[in-house]
């Protein structure tokens, strides 16, 4: 293991549904690694009663969309594992973007998510299935969001903030740190890195996510995205119904 002095930086940025980005982050590392950061949670999060409305959101967001649509990391841990290689991930759990989020900012999380959930049942009640299952999933999106955004970007222990302490302790062992983020991530956390590190070697996506082959590779795991989503939605319909809410 060389001295920290002498540790080498690498930034991934990427579209987190890119395999294009995927194929970069294994050459990065197949030439080696010594300490591996993967945004993403290390374990799945215990919600107490009073979080089942965020757990609601993660299991919308996380289970119907994400986990169709982003790019499989599990090469990378293999690949990182090979080569004896730390682990490391930018959140123990999904709760952490809660916790680390201000009292007010959760009260918005939560108005916004039981409104959007009470509207996109009420519209699938009234016959729009469709467009009640596009409101279901924007009903976890938004506060999600919301969540994310605010725990990123605020003064001081933003997430942005954390990542680069992760890479500032990996950094003093030495060797070779590859942290893997997304594009926002990846822009920000050079300012938060110390001067006395050397200079992170930060690379882009292979290409914006609003971009033709970004749509291209997202067409057919977006189509079994939605298919799910109006599955899951059209059976949490039918339970609404055995239920006799009313929502007109």
């Amino acid at each position: 293991m060389m001295s920290g002095t002498e540790a080498e930086i690498i930034i991934k940025g990427e579209v987190h549904t890119s395999k294009a980005d995927l194929n970069e982050e294994r050459e990065i590392l197949v030439e080696g690694v010594d300490y591996l950061i993967l945004e993403g949670q290390a374990e799945e999060a215990d919600y107490s009663l009073t979080q089942q409305w965020y757990g609601w959101i993660m299991l919308i967001f996380q289970y119907l969309f994400a986990r169709q649509v982003y790019a499989d990391k599990t090469i990378l841990k293999d690949l990182a594992d090979a080569q004896e290689a730390d682990i490391k991930y930018t959140r123990e759990t999904d709760l952490d973007v809660l916790h680390n989020s201000h009292l007010l900012v959760q009260i918005l999380a939560v108005v916004l998510f039981f409104v959007l959930l009470n509207y996109s049942l009420y519209v699938g009640m009234d016959g729009r299935v469709l467009q009640g299952a596009g409101w279901l999933f924007v009903s976890s999106l938004l506060p999600l969001l919301t969540l994310r955004i605010h725990e990123s970007r605020r003064s001081e222990g933003g997430r942005d903030e954390m990542i680069a302490q992760q890479i500032t302790e990996a950094s003093r062992e030495g060797g070779r740190v590859v942290a893997v983020v997304g594009d926002e991530h990846a822009k920000n956390i050079p300012d938060y890195l110390p001067d006395n590190l050397p200079e992170p070697d930060v690379r882009p996506p292979q290409y914006p996510f609003l971009s033709l082959p970004s749509f291209k590779e997202l067409f057919y795991p977006g189509f079994v995205f939605f298919s799910v989503l109006y599955v899951f939605y059209t059976a949490l319909l039918i339970y609404v119904q055995i239920l006799h809410i009313p929502f007109a």
